[in-house]
This record gives C-alpha cells, sequence and structure tokens, in this order.
C-alpha cells in the first residue's frame, strides 16, 4: 500500500543522509534500490551495499552485477559521466513506489531490460498524487522534477531534493525523525503523532526577532514615545489582595467562559457613518510599497520595498513560514498565513503595534487570504481534514469563520472583485500544478469560467482595480507568462514573453504590474513593468526566493 508523504520523508532524509556522506567523498551508490535499505533494531533507517560506490564523473563499470535496471538514471543507461543527480534520480524512483505502490510508469515494473530502458529513456510517469490522493501537489511535483530525463533538469544534490520535499508538505528538516518502528513497517502512526514540526506561537514579532522595532522605523511607523511605568508592584498588591479576600469570603466556583480571541482593534467591525470621509492619503514618492514573501534559510519570511527599490526591509524572523501577505483596507497592518502554531491560520502584522495578532484559530489549512472592499469580510481557501480545499469566509475580527463554497478539486487561491460582488478562484482539474480560473458571486453562487483555452493556468489571481479583468498566469511547465484575462469574455492577453513568470498584481492606480520571474539564472526576483507588458524592471536581488507580491500606495 502507498504511504503518506510524512512517511516518505523519514525515509528521504535517512537515505538522503547516506548519499550526501558518499558524495562529499566524490562517490555515488550508483545501484541505490530498495532491497538495500533497511531498518536495524533501534528503527534507524540504514543503506547497505556502500560496496556498489563508483567515482564521480565516470560513466558504468563493465561489470553491472545482479543489480535491477528499474533505479538506473538516464545517463547510467546510456553509458554517460555521471553526478550526483543520478542518485537523486534513483532515490526519486523509490519515492515514487513508496508513495504509489507502483513504478513509474504508474503501474507494474515491466520485465525486459528494453521496456525498462524504454520508460526511463521517454516516458513521462504519470503524477503521484494522481494515483495516491493523499499526496499533496507539491511533494508530488517535487519528485517528478527529480525524475526528469536530463541532468541538469533535476536537483542537483540531496540535499536540494530533501529541502524541497520538507517545504512542500511545510515541515523543517530538522524535525523529521530519524527512526521508524520495525514492528508497522515503514514509519507508524505512533512516531508521526509524536511529531512537533514547529514552536506554538509567540505573542510579537519583538521575540521573534529583536530588531523588528529597527525595521519599522525604516517605514515610517510612529513609535510610542510615552513613558513607561512600572506595573509590578501593582501586580503584587492586587494578587495579595486577592488571597487575602480568600480568607473572608466564600464564592461558588465560577463556569470558566471561553470568550473569542479579538483580532483586529484596529479595523472597525460595523460600516462607518456616511458622513464620515477619510482625509485622502498623500501620494507616496516613493511610488508605494510592496509585501512579498521571501524565502530566507528553512522559512518563508515576510518583506517588503519601496516601488523604487529603496528600503527593502524583511519583516519576520520566525521559525515558520509565512505566505500571501495582503494589506488591511487602512494599510496599517498585513494579513497573512503562517504555520507558527502547526496548520496555517491567519494572523496580522500591526505596525504601530509592532506584534503579530492571531485572527483564525484551527479553522483547517489556511491559504491565499483577501479583503472585501470595505474591510469587513476576509475571504480564503481552507482545507479541512480530508476534504477538499474550499472558499471559506470569515470577519475581519476573526469571528464567524463559515464555509462558502465547496468545489470537486482544490482550490488554491480567491480575491474579492474591487465592487466586492464577486469573488474569483483558481480550482484544480486534475492536472498537477494546473487549474482553472472561475468567477462566483461572493454569496456563493452564480459560477462560471472564464479561462476556457487558456492553456496551463497557474495558481495565482489578482484583479485590476477596475473590475474588467483579472491578472493570471499560464504557459507550459517552466516557462509561464503573465495574462490579462478579460472577466467578461475570457480573451487573454499575453503580457510578457519568456522568463517563467507568475504572481503578479496591479498597482492601486492600475498602471504598473508587479510579478515575480525566473529569468535571472532561474533566480525566483521580483519586476515591474507597466500595464501594457513594456518596461520591465527587476526590483528584487536575493539569491533566495522573493514572491507573492502586493501594492499599496
Amino acid at each position: 500500500a502507498p504511504v503518506s508523504a510524512d512517511e516518505a520523508l523519514v525515509y528521504a532524509k535517512a537515505i538522503c543522509g547516506a548519499l550526501d556522506a558518499l558524495h562529499k567523498k566524490n562517490f555515488l551508490h550508483l545501484h541505490l534500490a530498495p532491497e538495500l535499505i533497511r531498518i536495524n533494531q533501534r528503527g534507524e533507517i540504514q543503506v547497505s551495499g556502500i560496496a556498489n560506490a563508483h567515482p564521480i564523473g565516470a560513466g558504468l563499470p563493465r561489470k553491472l552485477g545482479r543489480i535491477s535496471p528499474l533505479y538506473n538514471s538516464p545517463e547510467q543507461i546510456e553509458n554517460q559521466p555521471l553526478t550526483t543527480a543520478a542518485d537523486v534520480y534513483a532515490l526519486a524512483v523509490i519515492l515514487y513506489e513508496l508513495t504509489t505502490a507502483a513504478w513509474i510508469n504508474g503501474s507494474n515494473a515491466p520485465k525486459t531490460s528494453a521496456a525498462i530502458r524504454k520508460v526511463h529513456l521517454e516516458t513521462t510517469p504519470p503524477a503521484p498524487n494522481s494515483l495516491n490522493k493523499r499526496i499533496p501537489d507539491h511533494f508530488s511535483l517535487m519528485i517528478l522534477w527529480a525524475l526528469r530525463k536530463k541532468t541538469e533538469d533535476r536537483f542537483k544534490t540531496t540535499t536540494e531534493l530533501i529541502s524541497a520535499l520538507a517545504l512542500a508538505i511545510r515541515v523543517s528538516q530538522d524535525e523529521i525523525p530519524l527512526r521508524a518502528d520495525p514492528t508497522t513497517a515503514p514509519v507508524t502512526s505512533a512516531v508521526l503523532s509524536e511529531w512537533q514540526f514547529l514552536p506554538p506561537p509567540k505573542p510579537s514579532l519583538q521575540d521573534d526577532a529583536p530588531p523588528l522595532e529597527d525595521r519599522l522605523a525604516v517605514l515610517g511607523a510612529p513609535k510610542n514615545k510615552k513613558a513607561r511605568f512600572n506595573i509590578a508592584p501593582i501586580f503584587f498588591l492586587l494578587l495579595f489582595g486577592g488571597l487575602f479576600s480568600l480568607f473572608w469570603f466564600i464564592r461558588p466556583a465560577e463556569i470558566p467562559i471561553e470568550l473569542p480571541e479579538t483580532a483586529t482593534p484596529f479595523l472597525l467591525s460595523y460600516t462607518p457613518p456616511p458622513t464620515i470621509t477619510p482625509t485622502p492619503r498623500p501620494a507616496d514618492p516613493r511610488g508605494g510599497r510592496i509585501a512579498f514573501t521571501c524565502t530566507r534559510g528553512d522559512y518563508n519570511q515576510l518583506c517588503m520595498i519601496n516601488r523604487d527599490g529603496t528600503g527593502l526591509t524583511q519583516l519576520t524572523d520566525m521559525a515558520a513560514s509565512n505566505y500571501y501577505p495582503t494589506f488591511t483596507r487602512d494599510t496599517e497592518s498585513l494579513l497573512f498565513a503562517s504555520n507558527r502554531n502547526g496548520a496555517f491560520d491567519l494572523y496580522l502584522l500591526a505596525f504601530n503595534q509592532q506584534q503579530v495578532i492571531r485572527v483564525t484559530n484551527n479553522v483547517g489549512d489556511v491559504v491565499s487570504p483577501d479583503y472585501s472592499p470595505d474591510g469587513r469580510t476576509i475571504v480564503f481557501a481552507n482545507r479541512v481534514g480530508d476534504h477538499p480545499t474550499a472558499i471559506w469566509m470569515v470577519n475581519s475580527d476573526g469571528l464567524n469563520p463559515r464555509l462558502v463554497y465547496t468545489g470537486v478539486r482544490d482550490i488554491v487561491a480567491t480575491a474579492f472583485s474591487p465592487n466586492g460582488e464577486q469573488v474569483a478562484y483558481a480550482m484544480a482539474m486534475g492536472i498537477p500544478q494546473e487549474y482553472e480560473i472561475f468567477i462566483m458571486d461572493a454569496n456563493g453562487r452564480n459560477h462560471r469560467r472564464i479561462s476556457e483555452g487558456l492553456q496551463g493556468v497557474g495558481g495565482s489571481i489578482a484583479w485590476a482595480p477596475d473590475g474588467s479583468h483579472v491578472l493570471v498566469h499560464a504557459g507550459r511547465f517552466g516557462d509561464k507568462n503573465i495574462y490579462r484575462l478579460d472577466v467578461n469574455t475570457g480573451n487573454a492577453v499575453q503580457l510578457t514573453d519568456g522568463g517563467n513568470n507568475a504572481g503578479a498584481s496591479y498597482s492601486p492606480d492600475g498602471l504598473y504590474i508587479v510579478f515575480n520571474s525566473l529569468r535571472n539564472e532561474d533566480q525566483a526576483d521580483l519586476y515591474i513593468m507597466r500595464a501594457d507588458g513594456t518596461n520591465q524592471v527587476q526590483l528584487t536581488f536575493d539569491p533566495e526566493p522573493d514572491w507573492g507580491a502586493r501594492w499599496v500606495e
């Protein structure tokens, strides 16, 4: 029977450790196969058969022995010089079998060497999650990436592979156990139940990152200059008074009442009187701020930069991943999804208060939040248990989380229309990493597909300020471009040409678009272009990925 992604990751980490030790000595395993993997009495996963080690850069030895070619890489079969990518391929074949209970042809392995050779050299494996629905899309995609035919297209090292697999299911590499229970091989639910991937949530970013105050100062956030007083004496006085009163009063036992968490004290929970008109905000001479997800080390953090490229600031520095930043309507806070307490929930980074405030509490696994135009409602995609990821909404104060629409497959992105009457969403259509774009009324009715004929649509959406169209990315895998998709006709206009682009969104005035691209030697950076696709300019230059940008004045 196929195993889960978590179980496969335990094997992958142990095997990668053994292979990495060989690679550091300039050797390959060459004949890595499941029959060489064992679990000892202590539950440790080990790789035997190290006698099969072979120098990196050499071709196949003349005597291959009796090892099955089922796990040989295409370059091994063609007797080309070998690199560490050959071991990555062999391990990917094993992981494919673990997660699907099938060989890389999607069925039983062929019996003849010629048939095996043909699959390795010519056949694209079916996506693992098409055979095992428990496998997440990104985990499935990473296995396929490691199975690419050309050496240069694969992960170059086992470190890259295990990092990609761990990130795909949102766990820390350090927390992946090295032991399994041999009595219920391969990895038991008892072992998995003891995993603690992330530390509990912390009360504020000042605990996560001491220099946060300095970071927010760069953004011009006001600081509280009032003198502080010591509350310790008052605390102890009240404590003493409470203890003293116990000797004089007999009070009935009180039943604790669980109160909802207050999330956004500065966001109004009601529509303000029409006579109150907010003072217009002056135009930012730097062109506004752009918030984005910046991968730094083992985790995804939140960063911000000015439109002119100045003021690059890393806002979070915590042992958790943070995605999908979007500004509140008053632009004083940043809403985002984070797994700092296990599953992904919504949090607010309040600039003035210099703290993180939790908005949702264990509602599922939350992604892609967006505010309604009046700021009172948040729409997001949410996965609960084994059900498909569906569209949910919650009040901006965190109250009344509710299911709005469940599609036939996972929904990975949501966005309110500028007038708040509709929601655009991207839903999987059975092909890994490909989606279709739909529009529905904000009450969950009247669904219609608008991406007919556009091939290879990705999982991000952003509305134009006038509501006439949405920005999406589409195209062949590894060669996506930004398109403008008309919400009424479905007509698509291509805005970029090459570079593997994604995650586009408009500036508030609709004159510019920010997006991420891999055109700089496969390094994910942010770029800005005019709304018609001209004048494309690189904005960030960090060697680690920058993506998922949102713009605010």
